[in-house]
């Protein structure tokens, strides 16, 4: 979740918890016991089912940004766009964009068909890049699907980088 959405729920929360203290304050729980309790209660409930629902979403939302779209010759991703490999192997250009990644609200228009021929399209659960400082292996899981426009897709499962690098060859 962006910061943002964290600070609205917290003053949303806040906003709840003094409202509450000033209705025990003025003496309305005096009036309308205990509706003055179930409101504060549903309020809260309220706001911890909208941070879960938002925390929801932008995981999607996230999932959907590292999806990439592979080509013999290029890769696309909604941030990036099109990206050309350029001599570099397929898997060094993914890392390549999911390293930079900033998960902006921003999306590159796919492509048409006819001038990029994507044949795998890989879905990336968990990045996290090695880091050689720290001796600290990195982590790469997701989905590879294989597209095959005749017989029906194919989905490989992945874990680290050479399980990628397999299911990419295994067509």
């Amino acid at each position: 979740m962006k910061k943002s959405n964290f600070i609205v729920l917290g003053i949303s929360a806040i906003a709840a918890a003094l409202l509450l203290a000033l209705w025990y304050y003025l003496g309305f729980n005096h009036i309308d016991n205990p509706l003055d309790l179930v409101l504060a209660i549903v309020w809260w409930v309220g706001i911890a089912v909208i941070a879960v629902v938002i925390a929801r979403l932008e995981r999607q939302r996230q999932r959907q940004i590292r999806t990439i779209y592979v080509s013999p010759t290029a890769l696309y991703n909604s941030e990036s766009g099109v990206v050309g490999l350029k001599g570099a192997t397929a898997v060094e250009g993914m890392q390549s964009i999911l390293r930079n990644l900033k998960y902006g609200f921003d999306k590159k228009a796919m492509p048409e068909q006819a001038k990029f021929d994507y044949r795998f399209v890989v879905q990336t659960d968990e990045f996290k890049p090695a880091d050689e400082e720290k001796q600290e292996e990195g982590t790469w899981k997701g989905t590879v699907i294989r597209i095959d426009r005749e017989n029906g897709n194919e989905e490989i499962g992945f874990d680290n980088e050479q399980a990628l690098k397999e299911a990419l060859v295994a067509a």
